[in-house]
């Protein structure tokens, strides 16, 4: 089964970043066990959730190397992708699609783990493996973040590790010019830092606010 995700400043700071936004028309990538759908300002606003599992407007693997979104060509004014990316082995596709569908000058909204936070810092020097790191799909019994489906089979462990560098490369890769970059503070299983109280760089999640180029 998935894991509850709790209201961390990983969500909080989200939600700010998305509530200073004005779209019409917005898709979620991976919108499977949490959505942010609850912000939006209005009924006019049309969201659309994707993901393979889940409560989703369409069901979607986004872990394919071929990858391809069923909408057509500058469609949405925002995507969003958090925590999804380190899921898959080709990220750059999705990227690829979401350049595609997003209008010229649109906006993406991505966040992901950073295997270089303080914690997991301070975990690598006592010759810890950070909870984030990759694990493909091993079991949840071997510390892995893989999902078990209905059945018993494995489905969606971290197989990427990110850090800030490699979220901008992969941004400006795709064809996104970064227009703000936030960090979630410091969270095992809790919030043990706030996210005004150290930069992005040592934060638990990196979470990009970026620009299609055109």
């Amino acid at each position: 089964m998935r894991r509850q995700v709790f209201r961390s400043d990983r969500i909080k700071v989200t939600e700010n970043l998305l509530r200073n936004l004005h779209v019409q028309k917005v898709l979620e990538l991976g919108a499977g066990d949490y959505s942010f759908e609850y912000i939006k300002k209005s009924k006019e606003v049309q969201w659309i959730k994707v993901d393979l599992l889940g409560e989703c407007n369409v069901k979607c693997d986004l872990g394919s190397e071929k990858v391809l979104l069923p909408f057509v060509d500058e469609t949405f004014d925002l995507v969003i992708c958090t925590e999804v990316v380190e899921h898959m082995l080709w990220p750059q596709q999705i990227l690829r699609e979401t350049y595609r569908v997003l209008v010229p000058y649109g906006s993406m909204l991505i966040s992901v783990p950073n295997i270089t936070s303080l914690s997991y810092r301070i975990g690598w020097l006592l010759g810890h493996l950070p909870s984030c790191a990759a694990s493909g799909n091993l079991p949840a019994q071997l510390d892995s973040l893989a999902y078990e489906r209905e059945g018993g089979s494995i489905l969606g462990g971290h197989v990427i590790d990110f850090n800030m560098k490699r979220l901008l490369r992969l941004l400006e890769f795709s064809g996104f010019v970064v227009s703000r970059m936030k960090g979630s503070g410091v969270i095992w299983y809790k919030q043990i830092l706030p996210h005004w109280c150290l930069p992005p760089s040592f934060a638990s999640n990196i979470i990009c606010l970026a620009r299609k180029m055109r």
